[in-house]
């Protein structure tokens, strides 16, 4: 295999892995959402300083003046909650939540596609037809293989979620001791 230098040269060299690679994962990526999806950007940012200048009762170059603050005060409020720093109503809101959709698909197949192409030339192999069957079957097997994990990591995440809930709830109920003789328990009501 020849040593590549630049993107164009990785091009000339995967271009057939990576477009049938590209077809696989679409075709993975239409089997799993039944449509093509975008990417989605999702921020649960709140600023109700637009209604209260809105509902005040200045009229004139103080209302307008109001406005270029209130529009200086959401712009730092929303690059302040991007970085992380959350108060005011924004203290329990949802985190950021960024879906690829198609592109990540589309990235995950081309990267199943140079390691389809690498693998059936290291076998030896230059046959064309050997090489766009495994690009393809890799760039629907590899979306598959992704969504497992995300699958396991989502469940993960609800355990983990449930245990953290279930401790919270502890905390605010009355503690149960357990004696060390037997399995028998007593609850205690905690005092302040």
């Amino acid at each position: 295999m020849d040593q590549v230098y630049s993107l164009v040269e990785l091009w000339d060299i995967f271009k057939l892995a990576i477009l049938v690679s590209l077809v696989g994962a679409l075709i993975g990526h239409y089997k799993r959402n039944a449509c093509i999806l975008l990417p989605i950007v999702s921020i649960d940012f709140k600023f109700k300083g637009f209604e209260e200048w809105n509902r005040s009762s200045h009229r004139g170059l103080i209302k307008w003046l109001m406005l270029v603050v209130t529009i200086a005060n959401a712009c730092i409020s929303f690059l302040l909650f991007l970085v992380g720093i959350r108060y005011g109503d924004n203290k329990n809101t949802d985190p950021i939540l960024f879906e690829l959709g198609v592109i990540g698909d589309l990235i995950i197949g081309v990267g199943a596609g140079i390691i389809a192409k690498s693998t059936v030339t290291l076998t030896g192999t230059e046959n064309q037809l050997s090489i766009i069957v495994t690009s393809l079957l890799a760039g629907y097997a590899g979306l598959s293989y992704i969504q497992k994990y995300q699958k396991e990591s989502l469940e993960n995440a609800c355990i983990d979620y449930e245990q953290k809930l279930a401790c919270s709830e502890e905390d605010r109920s009355p503690h149960v001791y357990r004696k060390k003789d037997s399995s028998d328990e007593i609850a205690a009501t905690k005092e302040p």
